[in-house]
């Protein structure tokens, strides 16, 4: 007998709540418009992508972008998104089942991981790092080492680990029904293209 379904994007949503609170990196950010929902991962394995971020603004917080194309300047939008009567920037993505592939650390590693992708001013853009790979910076491996501190930080500060006891829910137990998941069903936001002129 399956027990009542647990809402991962309610689980994530407090743990990340509770990372922005006692993490002094985290602490522009309003976790009230940042929605986290489940989207499904068909591939077997642990590689690949675990969760993702999607920025509802442009570069440097605009609602509009616009580009020359072919002798024609073509302007998009992000769409507009509402939650419980707030305006929503971010949509975290939990891939499920992959996400459940990772130990509780990795897990938690990963919540803190798409959390730094948000803008330091928290305008709906991600954060930039300078060159080509804006979004990790030149070395992936110097952004992991600085996610690992602010996980160091996170747990130096004695959080409640009733926080993180969805961390430790596994594939397995979701396989065979003895875990039932539930949450937010959000479709990707997509920039529309609202006018296209000559240049």
């Amino acid at each position: 007998m399956t027990s009542s379904p647990l809402d991962l994007s309610a689980q994530a949503a407090a743990l990340a709540a509770d990372l922005c609170a006692r993490v002094p990196q985290f602490s522009h950010i309003d976790t009230g418009r940042v929605l986290f929902a489940l989207s499904r991962s068909r591939a077997e394995g642990t590689h690949g992508t675990y969760a993702r971020i999607a920025p509802l603004r442009f570069a440097e917080g605009h609602d509009e972008y616009t580009r020359r194309r072919r002798g024609m300047l073509e302007t998009f939008r992000m769409p507009a998104l509402r939650h419980e009567g707030r305006d929503i920037l971010y949509v975290v993505y939990l891939m499920v089942p992959r996400f459940l592939r990772l130990t509780a650390a990795q897990k938690l590693n990963t919540l803190a991981h798409e959390l730094y992708h948000i803008s330091e001013r928290f305008d709906g853009d991600l954060r930039r790092f300078p060159g080509r790979n804006f979004a990790h910076g030149a070395s992936r491996a110097a952004y992991n080492r600085r996610i690992e501190g602010l996980i160091e930080t996170y747990r130096a500060s004695s959080p409640d680990p009733a926080l993180q006891q969805f961390l430790h829910l596994n594939e397995e137990k979701w396989r065979t029904g003895e875990l039932s998941l539930t949450g937010l069903s959000v479709p990707l936001p997509r920039a529309r293209l609202v006018a296209r002129r000559r240049a």
